[in-house]
Protein backbone atom coordinates (compact mmCIF):
# COMPACT_ATOMS: atom_id res chain seq x y z
CA UNK A 1 0.00 0.00 0.00
CA UNK A 2 2.80 2.79 1.01
CA UNK A 3 4.27 1.61 -2.39
CA UNK A 4 1.00 2.60 -4.36
CA UNK A 5 1.13 6.13 -2.42
CA UNK A 6 4.60 6.61 -3.03
CA UNK A 7 3.79 6.25 -6.53
CA UNK A 8 1.01 7.91 -7.24
CA UNK A 9 3.20 10.69 -5.41
CA UNK A 10 5.40 10.67 -7.61
CA UNK A 11 3.24 10.40 -10.63
CA UNK A 12 1.14 13.41 -9.62
CA UNK A 13 4.26 15.42 -9.57
CA UNK A 14 5.30 14.87 -13.02
CA UNK A 15 1.79 14.42 -14.39
CA UNK A 16 1.83 17.97 -13.61
CA UNK A 17 4.80 19.51 -15.20
CA UNK A 18 3.78 17.44 -18.73
CA UNK A 19 0.31 19.08 -18.08
CA UNK A 20 1.55 22.54 -17.91
CA UNK A 21 4.15 22.44 -20.89
CA UNK A 22 7.21 22.34 -18.62
CA UNK A 23 10.23 20.71 -20.13
CA UNK A 24 13.19 19.17 -18.31
CA UNK A 25 16.17 21.64 -18.24
CA UNK A 26 20.09 20.74 -16.77
CA UNK A 27 20.49 22.22 -13.56
CA UNK A 28 23.62 24.61 -13.64
CA UNK A 29 26.72 22.74 -12.20
CA UNK A 30 27.64 25.21 -10.05
CA UNK A 31 24.26 24.91 -7.81
CA UNK A 32 24.41 20.97 -7.52
CA UNK A 33 26.80 21.34 -4.79
CA UNK A 34 23.65 23.64 -2.58
CA UNK A 35 20.80 21.78 -3.95
CA UNK A 36 22.47 18.53 -2.47
CA UNK A 37 23.94 20.21 0.96
CA UNK A 38 20.41 21.37 1.46
CA UNK A 39 18.99 18.02 1.40
CA UNK A 40 21.04 15.72 3.16
CA UNK A 41 20.90 18.67 6.24
CA UNK A 42 17.00 18.31 6.10
CA UNK A 43 16.15 18.27 9.96
CA UNK A 44 13.74 15.53 9.49
CA UNK A 45 16.18 13.51 7.97
CA UNK A 46 18.88 13.39 10.52
CA UNK A 47 17.69 10.81 12.56
CA UNK A 48 17.84 8.06 10.03
CA UNK A 49 21.49 8.33 9.60
CA UNK A 50 22.38 6.59 13.25
CA UNK A 51 26.29 7.58 13.07
CA UNK A 52 26.68 7.11 16.87
CA UNK A 53 25.16 3.59 16.62
CA UNK A 54 26.35 2.59 13.32
CA UNK A 55 29.93 4.51 12.96
CA UNK A 56 30.40 2.32 9.35
CA UNK A 57 27.58 4.56 7.85
CA UNK A 58 30.54 7.46 8.21
CA UNK A 59 31.75 9.06 5.79
CA UNK A 60 28.46 9.90 3.82
CA UNK A 61 27.96 7.82 0.46
CA UNK A 62 26.11 9.25 -2.41
CA UNK A 63 26.13 7.30 -5.45
CA UNK A 64 27.16 9.42 -8.59
CA UNK A 65 24.06 10.50 -10.79
CA UNK A 66 24.79 12.39 -13.61
CA UNK A 67 26.42 15.52 -13.00
CA UNK A 68 26.05 14.93 -9.02
CA UNK A 69 29.85 13.77 -9.10
CA UNK A 70 32.78 13.91 -7.22
CA UNK A 71 33.99 17.16 -8.93
CA UNK A 72 30.49 18.80 -8.26
CA UNK A 73 30.04 18.27 -4.61
CA UNK A 74 34.00 18.87 -3.82
CA UNK A 75 34.29 20.05 -0.29
CA UNK A 76 30.88 19.02 0.93
CA UNK A 77 30.70 17.77 4.29
CA UNK A 78 28.59 15.60 6.48
CA UNK A 79 29.36 13.94 9.78
CA UNK A 80 32.62 16.72 10.06
CA UNK A 81 33.93 14.03 6.85
CA UNK A 82 33.40 14.95 3.24
CA UNK A 83 31.05 13.16 1.54
CA UNK A 84 32.47 10.12 -1.00
CA UNK A 85 30.71 10.32 -4.18
CA UNK A 86 31.13 6.98 -5.87
CA UNK A 87 30.02 4.95 -8.93
CA UNK A 88 26.97 1.93 -9.07
CA UNK A 89 30.07 -0.15 -9.95
CA UNK A 90 31.73 0.40 -6.75
CA UNK A 91 28.98 0.11 -4.61
CA UNK A 92 27.84 -3.18 -5.89
CA UNK A 93 31.84 -4.71 -5.64
CA UNK A 94 32.68 -3.53 -2.11
CA UNK A 95 28.54 -4.34 -0.61
CA UNK A 96 28.05 -0.75 0.46
CA UNK A 97 24.62 -1.03 1.74
CA UNK A 98 24.30 2.85 3.33
CA UNK A 99 24.36 5.39 0.49
CA UNK A 100 22.19 8.05 -0.39
CA UNK A 101 20.63 7.20 -4.16
CA UNK A 102 18.86 10.10 -6.11
CA UNK A 103 16.31 8.48 -7.95
CA UNK A 104 15.18 11.07 -10.13
CA UNK A 105 14.85 15.09 -10.35
CA UNK A 106 12.60 17.47 -12.41
CA UNK A 107 13.88 20.86 -12.76
CA UNK A 108 12.12 23.66 -14.68
CA UNK A 109 12.97 27.30 -13.93
CA UNK A 110 13.33 28.05 -10.08
CA UNK A 111 11.76 25.08 -9.68
CA UNK A 112 13.21 21.60 -8.31
CA UNK A 113 11.97 18.46 -7.63
CA UNK A 114 14.45 16.02 -6.19
CA UNK A 115 13.86 11.89 -4.91
CA UNK A 116 16.76 10.44 -3.39
CA UNK A 117 16.39 7.03 -1.24
CA UNK A 118 18.47 6.38 1.60
CA UNK A 119 18.85 2.43 1.24
CA UNK A 120 20.27 1.34 4.69
CA UNK A 121 16.59 2.58 6.24
CA UNK A 122 14.32 1.90 3.26
CA UNK A 123 13.65 5.32 3.20
CA UNK A 124 12.49 7.82 -0.35
CA UNK A 125 12.86 11.67 0.76
CA UNK A 126 10.85 13.73 -1.84
CA UNK A 127 11.75 17.47 -1.80
CA UNK A 128 10.32 20.63 -3.69
CA UNK A 129 12.64 23.33 -3.78
CA UNK A 130 12.32 27.03 -5.38
CA UNK A 131 15.04 29.48 -6.64
CA UNK A 132 14.38 32.60 -4.58
CA UNK A 133 16.90 35.53 -5.32
CA UNK A 134 19.34 33.66 -6.37
CA UNK A 135 19.10 30.66 -3.26
CA UNK A 136 17.48 27.48 -3.19
CA UNK A 137 14.96 26.94 -0.16
CA UNK A 138 13.17 23.70 0.64
CA UNK A 139 9.29 24.36 0.19
CA UNK A 140 8.57 20.87 0.73
CA UNK A 141 9.64 17.10 1.78
CA UNK A 142 8.16 14.16 2.68
CA UNK A 143 9.73 10.94 3.66
CA UNK A 144 7.86 8.08 2.60
CA UNK A 145 9.17 3.98 4.52
CA UNK A 146 9.00 1.48 2.78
Amino acid sequence: MKQIKKILILALISISSLAFGQERERIPESEIKEIIELAIELPELQQYFHIDEKPSRAPLIIKEFGIVNSKNLDGLKKFGLPIKVINEKTIKEKGIEAYLNIGDWTYVGNTLRLQIDYTAEGITINFMLNRVDGEWKIVDSIILKE
